[in-house]
């Protein structure tokens, strides 16, 4: 067996230096892992193995000489700082990332910049790296990795150090070092020494913390919401000023700042001089980030297009983008507002980065929500792409659509996503978010399938809550995937689109009545219902912006019965009943209630747990009902036709008795087999176990015992021979320590194969749930897994048996 992987889903840590941009991917952090993003193919195409124990605050790529191997350095809450090259081979479909270094430091290292050196005749990456006020200096071979921390100190005043840079200076032995305090002032550091720096200059002129520092013209980003540019320049003597040449230019005089620094040359100092010249305003709060263009090769001339990015993660929720005014020079200090890019209205906050490509014709940023923007300049104006993002935080739970053409998942970021495949030319596919059904205000936990385009969630709120796709979603999802969408979109019988009213929590139904309404009447008496919602047609998958306004999905129903939050949810294969399930730590709480969802009544109570009930499951022929709770048994309840009376009930068949059990902890996850005669459990016991059903009891047949405690469990039948009454099932476990493991298991024999496939590109963290996509096992196309964890990833694997 071999798995390859076919899609990984996951949204970008919420801190500042969150992603970098090189010439080719884009690196960026989420969680514990480092994702390659390819802004060509729209997917992601690389990611590093768990390297870091805690979340990744900082990556950035080391612009490294011809000589060596594509590098990238990230640091973490975890006190390491690692260095990483690029795998020339994919894995599974994917690049890896490999660490050649680990730096470790006796705190959280919030960021870190580099720079390669020459030093006794050998290239090194000189490293420098903060700890709030302590500074750090690395050295570390490109080739073994050999690491050395060569200095430490902090900076003047015990500065809370914000932002970082190594700044390269022609004919200067070593970088500059330049970094940004809390207490408003740049500082400047040299060495005549590798790695040896100290205190040289401080600029002055910000009036509250110096957020984020890029270079060109120096550019500094500060928390009074103004960016600063300095001009750097080298003296050719001593006498000679920056104030002086200002004077013969005729330029108002501003008082520079000169030093001495240590020169390429033996016995030589180079003298530098930094005058500020330009202030630029346009920001509402702190300047998150700063980034010049990049020098761009045309006709083997090297240019600098004079272009800055500046953006806000305050409410202005906007990217800027300055030039100087045309027809102007450089030093007359004019700067312009050429452009801005973001989102308009809604009360979240901005962005946190933003970058230019290699040749400045596209900007990425990234949002408050951990979603990244990517815009591209064609034919004068600035357009919104495709781009890659997902969850940022815990994915709780997955659920396919009935016949596979979807993935949905659901998350404490608290929203619920889909997930597709977009058809492009040809046979070519590529999954992305198409989706993003629900937004809440609880941290949601569990999710079922009603049928097609028809789901039931679960929060931290008590209430189960019904969602059916409206017409203009049901027509996109067709356009994107390639899919025949006719006969959903004559069942549609909830409108056009949905939004979420100001202070609340439902979506509502926007009627194409509304909308005609709408327009007739222009914006007076206008429903607010209506104001984020508008109908699109589109081809490809939605942008961040329009994923949050024109692709929620109308609730339908809300169903109150449980006295705490939400745990489980499981349906019956024609998504007629519902079974929910709640946090227990008595009895009372424990029992399962089953909903009928033709009438959203309950149907019934099922006592019999004594604690939280983990997971529930309906084989699949509806006949019975499995539910695997913390109480560490198992319960199976019968479905039985009620007597002189039209309806069913499920009434309690067998358990496992605590003497007799396969499992001594928690059961975290139990599946059924594709012949509802026997069903899997999975345990925080490190063991897994079949039960078959015998003369209506269900005795154990097979254990399984896992190298770490097993949290989710799938399994599929890939293979059957009726004649010799026998089948061949895959079985997925998924570990707390990410690890997925995937066994053939044989029905006849009672028996789990010898081979195992260990997942090479598994989670960082707790495997939430594991599902097969539906599918026949006469079927050649192969069987897809599709994983959630808390490491915030939605992956899918295609198993080729």
């Amino acid at each position: 067996m071999k798995a390859e992987v076919k899609y990984i889903s996951s949204g970008v840590n919420q801190t500042p230096r969150c992603f970098s941009w090189g010439n080719e991917f884009v690196a960026y952090v989420a969680d514990t892992r480092v994702l390659l993003y390819d802004p060509k193919s729209t997917s992601v195409v690389g990611t590093s193995p768990r390297v870091h124990t805690q979340k990744i605050q900082c990556v950035r790529w080391v612009k490294s000489t011809s000589t060596m191997k594509k590098m990238l350095i990230t640091t973490g809450f975890d006190s390491k700082t690692v260095v990483w090259t690029i795998s020339d081979e994919k894995i599974e479909g994917l690049y890896t990332l490999e660490p050649i270094s680990v730096l470790d430091h006796e705190d959280s290292v919030s960021m870190a910049d580099s720079a390669v050196v020459t030093s006794e005749d050998s290239e090194k990456i000189l490293i420098v790296t903060v700890m709030m006020d302590i500074v750090c200096c690395w050295t570390v071979c490109p080739t073994s990795g050999e690491n050395n921390c060569v200095c430490t100190f902090t900076a003047p005043g015990r500065t809370f150090i914000l932002s970082l840079l190594l700044f390269e200076v022609e004919e200067a032995k070593y970088p500059l070092l330049l970094c940004g305090g809390h207490d408003s002032r740049i500082h400047i550091f040299s060495c005549s020494e590798l790695g040896y720096y100290t205190p040289i200059a401080a600029l002055n002129g910000h009036e509250d913390w110096v957020t984020s520092l890029d270079i060109m013209l120096e550019a500094s980003g500060s928390k009074d919401a103004t960016v600063r540019l300095w001009r750097f320049s080298t003296l050719k003597t001593i006498d000679e000023s920056a104030e002086k040449i200002a004077e013969e230019n005729k330029i108002l005089k501003l008082r520079s700042v000169e030093f001495q620094i240590a020169a390429a040359t033996e016995g030589e100092d180079l003298t530098m001089s930094v005058l500020l010249d330009a202030i630029l305003a346009g920001h509402e709060g702190l300047v998150s980030e700063v980034y010049w263009a990049r020098s761009v090769v045309v006709n083997d001339v090297k240019q600098q297009p004079y272009k800055l990015l500046s953006c806000s993660k305050t409410q202005d929720r906007s990217i800027i983008m300055w030039e100087p005014e045309e027809g102007t020079e450089m030093s007359s200090g004019i700067w312009l507002e050429t452009a801005r890019l973001g989102e308009v209205g809604g009360n979240m906050e901005g962005y946190f980065a933003c970058q230019f490509n290699h040749d400045s014709s596209q900007v990425l940023g990234c949002s408050y929500q951990g979603g990244l923007h990517l815009w591209e300049f064609e034919e004068g104006m600035w357009n919104p792409c495709v781009v890659v993002g997902g969850h940022f935080k815990e994915v709780a739970d997955i659920v396919w659509d009935p016949l596979g053409r979807y993935l949905l998942s659901t998350s404490k970021d608290q929203t619920t996503r889909l997930h597709a495949a977009w058809k492009m030319s040809g046979d070519e596919s590529i999954w992305h978010e198409v989706g993003r059904p629900q937004v809440h205000g609880y941290d949601m936990t569990c999710i079922c399938s009603l049928g097609s385009f028809k789901f039931a969630s679960g929060a931290e709120e008590k209430v189960v809550r019904e969602f059916s796709a409206p017409a203009n979603t049901i027509r996109n999802f067709g356009q994107i995937c390639g899919e025949n969408i006719e006969d959903d979109i004559a069942k549609c019988e909830v409108g056009e689109g949905a939004s979420v009213p100001s202070l609340g929590l439902s979506n509502k139904a926007v009627l194409m009545s509304d909308i005609e309404d709408d327009k007739k009447t222009g914006d007076e008496n206008k429903e607010e219902v209506l104001a984020y919602f508008k109908p699109v047609s589109l081809t490809s998958p939605p942008t961040e912006d329009q994923l949050l306004q024109n692709t929620l999905w109308p609730e339908a129903a809300k169903l109150y019965g449980h006295g705490n939050d939400l745990m489980a949810l499981a349906s019956t294969s024609d998504g007629a009943i519902i079974a929910s399930s709640c946090k227990a730590t008595q009895e009372a709480d424990a029992n399962i209630i089953l909903w009928e969802v033709k009438t959203w009544r309950q149907l019934q109570d099922l006592p019999k747990h004594r604690l939280t009930v983990t997971q529930m499951e309906f084989s699949p022929d509806d006949k019975y009902l499995l539910s695997v709770s913390r109480d560490r048994t198992w319960t199976i309840f019968k479905r039985e036709a009620l007597e002189n009376e039209q309806g069913i009930v499920y009434k309690f068949s067998d358990f496992s008795k605590q003497k007799d059990t396969a499992h001594s902890r928690v059961i975290w996850s139990c599946a059924w087999l594709a012949d509802s005669m026997h069903f899997v459990t999975a345990s925080r016991d490190k063991s897994v176990a079949v039960w078959k059903q015998n003369d209506e009891k269900w005795t154990r047949i097979s254990v399984l015992t896992e190298s770490d405690e097993v949290t989710a469990v799938a399994t599929i039948e890939v293979d059957s021979n009726l004649e010799q009454d026998t089948s061949i099932h895959l079985v997925a476990t998924g570990l707390v320590n990410g690890s997925i493991n995937i066994r053939r298991y044989n029905t006849n024999d009672a028996a789990f194969s010898e081979e195992v496939l260990q997942v090479f590109h598994k989670h960082h963290s707790t495997v939430k749930r594991l599902r097969f996509r539906p599918g026949s096992p006469d079927s050649k196309v192969p069987p897809v897994l599709a994983a959630c964890s808390e490491d915030n990833g939605v992956h899918l694997y295609e198993i080729l048996v």
